[in-house]
């Protein structure tokens, strides 16, 4: 087993909130962050997944302070013991 520490920020801080998630050994971020869909439930499901189960584009998952989409592998990155992940709903500003 690996532990990861997880964080929401914004709107996701109430949601997700800050805390230890332990993953088999393998896990990718895609898992980590489908085991936060069924453990944190309906709610976080409707903000972070479109209709067709997919991450919605627009929400940022960065992996020890790097954007998902700038790793090798994306989602399917391997996680490792203590790494660190931070889920941002979508930004928007003027």
């Amino acid at each position: 087993m690996i532990t990861i520490t997880v964080q929401g920020y914004l709107t996701f801080k109430d949601l997700v909130g800050k805390h230890q998630v332990s993953l088999p050994e393998g896990s990718s971020l895609r898992d980590a962050l489908a085991f936060l869909r069924k453990d944190l439930g309906r709610l976080f499901g409707e903000q972070a997944y479109n209709d067709a189960g997919e991450l919605r584009e627009h929400i940022i998952v960065l992996l020890n302070g790097v954007h998902c989409r700038h790793l090798p592998d994306e989602l399917s990155t391997i996680l490792k013991d203590g790494d660190q992940v931070a889920i941002f709903p979508p930004l928007a500003g003027g």
